[in-house]
């Protein structure tokens, strides 16, 4: 039993350490509330920026996105950050919506007309090379 005991124990001891490694472990990695919120805070206010950037995007289209994270970055700073959250995941869904909008637009009239004329050009180019080879073709012929 002494010996058993002997062998048992050690083990014991590696495992009880090594959970409460993986403890302090977990505890360390794990954010707060306000880390949390302040993080999802912050992505969704890129978000904004990125598309404030575009030109197919409107002030008017961002506003809403930008009010509720207002109403966000506020509860936060109060503390309360189960609101905070619920007003983060309201300015990503109508960030995500304004997503939607610009990935099913049609294609603008602009981009229409420089395809159109990059394919035009890129007929013509064509042509003229089967030329260029034509009129090769005879200069060979031509000559002794």
């Amino acid at each position: 039993m002494v010996k058993l005991l002997s062998q048992v124990l050690p083990r014991l001891g590696v495992v009880i350490a090594l959970g409460m490694g993986l403890s302090a472990c977990a505890q360390m990695v794990t954010p707060t509330p306000q880390q949390s919120s302040s993080n999802a805070i912050a992505v969704q206010a890129a978000r904004v920026r990125i598309f404030a950037l575009s030109p197919q995007v409107t002030a008017q289209q961002l506003a809403p996105a930008q009010q509720a994270l207002a109403a966000a970055q506020a509860a936060q700073q109060r503390g309360d950050y189960l609101f905070a959250e619920r007003e983060t995941e309201l300015a990503r869904v109508h960030l995500d919506n304004i997503q939607l909008h610009l990935d099913q637009s049609p294609v603008s009239d602009e981009n229409q007309q420089l395809k159109s004329q990059i394919k035009d050009l890129q007929h013509r180019i064509a042509s003229l090379q089967e030329k260029i080879a034509a009129t090769r073709q005879q200069l060979q012929e031509s000559q002794p």
